[in-house]
């Protein structure tokens, strides 16, 4: 166990210090980034052969704080499995002795570079390294996760599922009808009317290819929030850090979505490079609808943590939109009547 030597009447507690290395001593612990939803702390511990130790802590109380930890660190030892070299090490997790409703996650602490998003090729190293060597390794082959994740603080169902298309439905069921609470209230007559027909045309066109006529979905581990805030240079400035997953076992190409969220200074640079190291699924001719498929899932999550900022519904339904009347003009492509040149033989 570690001691706490800091000049302070509040010292860490006992339960983390037991966390901490033996005959270290922590000498600093102060705030470390930003979260809206836990407290977290940069601990920097002076151990007897005159090193230093630093780690990153998360703290959250209630059962809310329970879960969220619980999802930090199963997300966090999942990916650091297959990915050691891109994600800070997990250390415990458990609840405070002095205060059993607190719980926290510990891990090591990675200088990173905070103000460069990575080039492509740094980038998508560590997220094509992810989905390659976790290819295949779900347990029985299913879909889901141990646990049911958190992105933001909104749980995400991991249920155990057999096909992708009825894993995803069921997310996205579950999503919109969330995001629809979070805006109680608030009618919004174009996506009443585009609801249903992205569950009964949509999905089922975009998704059900993976798996006819021979096909199917390996699933790999999804890191499935790869926004830039959570992807950074380690202080070599050529190898990334990649934390805060809120992982799944599905289809590799859902953590692709987010490059072409047009919040983010990513796009088509990012996803040339990761066609580099895996290949396209097929049907490849749906690869694009199935970006901005996979793409509606964080902003339908941001839309529900936001729900003040009108425009990320907006973005919802335009995406949506673009989706459904995608669909539907195939639909009538094919019920088009054929027309054609006759020539009468005398």
């Amino acid at each position: 166990m570690a001691t706490d030597v800091r000049n302070l009447e509040e010292k860490l507690d006992e339960n983390l210090l037991a966390a901490l290395p033996d005959g270290g001593k922590v000498v600093s612990v102060t705030p470390s980034g930003m979260s809206d939803y836990c407290n977290t702390f940069r601990i920097e511990v002076s151990m007897p052969d005159g090193s230093t130790q630093v780690y990153f802590e998360k703290e959250a109380s209630g059962q809310e704080g329970l879960e969220l930890m619980e999802s930090a660190w199963t997300s966090e030892n999942t990916t650091y499995e297959f990915i050691p070299e891109h994600v800070p090490r997990p250390v415990k997790k458990g609840s405070y002795k002095s205060r059993p409703d607190r719980h926290f996650f510990l891990a090591e602490f990675k200088e990173m570079i905070e103000d460069d998003i990575p080039r492509p090729e740094s980038y998508m190293a560590a997220i094509a390294a992810l989905h390659s060597r976790s290819m295949g390794k779900s347990p029985d082959g299913k879909f889901g996760f141990p646990v049911n994740t958190r992105f933001g603080n909104l749980e995400q169902d991991n249920s155990w599922t057999g096909t992708w298309e009825e894993y995803w439905t069921r997310q996205m069921k579950d999503f919109l009808q969330r995001e629809d609470a979070a805006h109680a209230g608030e009618h919004h007559a174009e996506l009443e009317r585009l609801r249903p027909l992205f569950f009964e045309k949509v999905l089922p066109r975009f998704l059900r290819p993976l798996e006819s006529d021979g096909r199917s979905v390996t699933p790999c581990l999804i890191h499935a929030d790869l926004w830039p805030g959570n992807v950074k240079y380690q202080t070599d400035g050529e190898t990334v850090c990649v934390y805060d997953a809120c992982a799944m076992w599905g289809h590799n190409e859902v953590d692709l979505g987010v490059f072409r969220n047009p919040r983010y200074p990513l796009g088509k640079p990012y996803l040339k490079e990761y066609w580099k190291h895996v290949p396209i699924s097929e049907p490849e001719e749906d690869v694009d609808s199935r970006n901005t498929l996979y793409m509606l899932r964080n902003q339908i999550l941001l839309s529900t943590l936001y729900p003040h900022d009108p425009k990320l519904r907006e973005i919802v339904v335009n995406n949506m939109e673009l989706l459904v009347d995608k669909v539907e003009a195939e639909e009538a492509e094919k019920t088009k009547p054929q027309t054609g040149t006759y020539h009468a033989h005398l």
